[in-house]
């Protein structure tokens, strides 16, 4: 079911008449609220529910004025002047929003707030906001407290800190597993738990328990490279089936501390993928030397052992395929986009984070195949990634919203999923004027996410 929604805006009119916590609404916008002015009225904004006195003037039907009284006690930018109104009318409810919440890291100390990671992100959602109503603040894991939570709003170029009530749902944009470790972010997860706030995407995937959910389906399992956990006797068995292995940890992002490991002669040639030794190889003539040198990784972090394929590359660069995927207003997964990453020359990883370089997925496919195939094979990308994404959703505790899925092509095109990513990266390479669709289907997500509670009771009522 789609919740319906009317565009409210924010007017100055009549507003030195209004005493008290109240608002002002037109006779015909009352009619379409179906409140009764005999009984309470509230007004709902995030988590804060405030009773009010509804009086009517003669103003649009999409006009609403708040009383300067009513202004104080919400804690809402003086800037925001636009509010969505669901079409879901019970309980004397006035419901106004959304208010989105995104949690990521805040240094407070720096004079001059920026975040760099999302600033892009940050620019599309303002402006979007802007035209469709509502607004979001973002807020460290220290900002939190029982009531409220201090936050920082952009406006005009600016960063500015106030506190805000709790928002209608909050996006988890950490980069840190450690912070998602700390007893900060399980207090968070609890408070909105009991708030009835959906948070989303609540965690990272680590590679093993992305593998463990996606092998239990015989049609997944046949894109999922052999993995299992870096151990002596797995690394043997390895070694005697696969020519190529690759070495990752468990908790690994960006392309970071991933080893190549290619045995020629029964000699095995190790390459790292970052680091002071990046793109250097080394010779192990015996695999228990192998194994020794590969013991200082593993000792200090969980990795795991991975058949490696014979992915199909571009002008001799190493290649695969990154499908980002949001779920859309109707809670449905959908492709916003598909872009092919290049690594750079003699690296083992095409990670922008390793200095790989983005094309469209269909100009490089063009390249490397007939167009005609091409078309067909960036519809099975596309078809791929939902299923992943599907599946994922289905086995995961809480609320997934986005997904970045990589998927590499071997030179006889099958297709192997490599990496999915919960948090994909939100930089840009290249200035783009547009908002991006991967923006505005969050966009739909938040939205519907903030007024699940209305659309549950609309759905009980039917």
């Amino acid at each position: 079911m789609t919740l319906k929604f009317l565009q409210l805006t924010k007017k100055d009119d009549f507003q030195k008449t209004l005493k008290g916590l109240s608002i002002a609404i037109s006779p015909s916008l009352l009619k379409f609220l179906q409140v009764d002015l005999h009984d309470a009225v509230y007004v709902c904004i995030a988590k804060m529910l405030i009773p009010v006195n509804v009086q009517t003037h003669s103003l649009e039907k999409q006009d609403i004025v708040f009383s300067t009284d009513l202004e104080k006690n919400l804690p809402i930018p003086k800037e925001i002047n636009t509010y969505l109104l669901p079409y879901y009318h019970k309980n004397q409810i006035i419901h106004l929003g959304p208010v989105i919440g995104i949690l990521t890291e805040v240094n407070d100390d720096k004079e001059d707030i920026s975040f760099p990671a999302i600033q892009h992100l940050c620019k599309e959602l303002t402006e979007e906001l802007t035209q469709i109503g509502g607004f979001f603040y973002l807020f460290g894991l220290q900002h939190v407290q029982d009531d409220f939570v201090h936050g920082y709003f952009f406006a005009n170029n600016t960063w500015s800190k106030q506190p805000f009530p709790y928002p209608n749902v909050v996006y988890n944009r950490l980069h840190s597993r450690k912070a998602e470790a700390s007893t900060s972010f399980l207090k968070l997860k609890k408070i909105l738990e009991d708030k009835e706030i959906p948070i989303f995407n609540s965690k990272f995937f680590s590679k093993d328990e992305t593998y463990q959910l996606l092998v239990k389906d015989a049609a997944a399992a046949l894109h999922l490279p052999v993995t299992e956990p870096l151990t002596a006797e797995n690394l043997h068995f390895m070694l005697k089936h696969f020519p190529v292995l690759y070495v990752k940890p468990v908790h690994g992002s960006q392309g970071r501390n991933i080893i190549h490991i290619e045995s020629i002669n029964n000699n095995s040639i190790a390459t790292i993928s970052s680091g002071k030794k990046k793109g250097k190889s080394q010779l192990f003539t015996e695999e228990k030397k192998l194994w020794k040198w590969l013991e200082r990784y593993s000792k200090r972090r969980s990795y795991i052992c991975q058949q490696g394929i014979d992915f199909q590359k571009w002008q001799g660069r190493a290649l695969d395929f990154r499908i980002l995927c949001h779920k859309n207003y109707q809670g449905n997964w959908t492709i916003t986009s598909t872009v092919a990453r290049i690594a750079q020359k003699n690296a083992i990883v095409a990670n922008l984070a390793q200095g790989a370089e983005m094309k469209p997925a269909k100009a490089v496919l063009n390249e490397l195949l007939h167009t005609e195939n091409a078309e067909q094979k960036l519809e099975e990308l596309k078809i791929l990634a939902i299923k992943i994404a599907n599946l994922l959703n289905k086995n995961t505790d809480g609320y997934l919203g986005e997904l970045g899925i990589d998927i590499g092509m071997d030179k006889q095109g099958h297709l192997w999923i490599i990496e999915v990513n919960s948090k994909p990266s939100k930089k840009l390479e290249e200035h783009i004027e547009k908002t991006r669709p991967s923006t505005k289907a969050l966009l739909e997500y938040f939205i519907t996410l903030s007024f699940s509670p209305c659309l549950k009771e609309l759905s009980d009522d039917e």
